[in-house]
């Protein structure tokens, strides 16, 4: 349900994770990069990897940890090509993007690498394993269809929220305080956004 104007696009300000804290999630597909994340997300995701594996799915990671500074040289090169307010619904200003956390990490299907980071990745059997087994271990969708933040879909990019340190990074306190805890997430932003 969209509680906002269609125009408005909304990137939450998260805190980037302090990079001596991460831990290696794998190896960049073309060799030159590790990736990184928080060591419980990382446990997390080798354990649903391996639980996918043995039903024939074999997902990757594409993007874990990314830092402001990565984000700023990515968001400059899309505005470039879509514009200002092309580039913000399909990627977050530096300072603003899950990946800074180390808690965001994009996945795709190692038997697909058409669908890596593109729309089409749901329509793979790593996107369908996952829309049925990633919450078990943790990981949610950040960015389902017609999402309250307006940001585009991107069926590649999950979130964990296994553990209390990071569902607060996704989930801030500051809304209990308003007294909309027992209600969904969409519901607690209405009211705080509408009053």
């Amino acid at each position: 349900m969209r509680l906002l104007p269609k125009n408005l696009v909304i990137h939450q300000w998260v805190v980037e994770a302090n990079k001596l804290k991460l831990s290696p999630i794998s190896v960049s597909t073309d060799g030159h990069r590790m990736h990184l994340a928080m060591p419980a997300a990382v446990q997390a995701y080798n354990r649903m990897a391996a639980d996918a594996k043995k039903q024939n799915i074999q997902l990757k990671i594409i993007w874990a940890f990314r830092s402001a500074s990565t984000q700023a040289q990515q968001f400059e090169e899309a505005r470039r090509k879509h514009g200002k307010r092309g580039a913000i619904r399909w990627l977050a200003p530096p300072g603003y993007s899950e990946h800074h956390t180390g808690w965001a990490i994009d996945v795709g299907d190692e038997t697909d690498p058409q669908a890596d980071d593109n729309p089409l990745f749901e329509r793979t059997p790593a996107f369908r394993w996952l829309k049925t087994n990633a919450r078990r271990h943790g990981f949610e969708l950040s960015f389902p269809p017609k999402n309250w933040q307006g940001i585009g879909y991107e069926p590649w990019h999950w979130r964990f929220v296994g553990t209390p340190e990071a569902r607060e990074t996704f989930y801030p306190k500051k809304f209990s305080a308003l007294g909309v805890w027992g209600v969904s997430w969409t519901e607690a932003v209405r009211r705080w956004i509408f009053g």
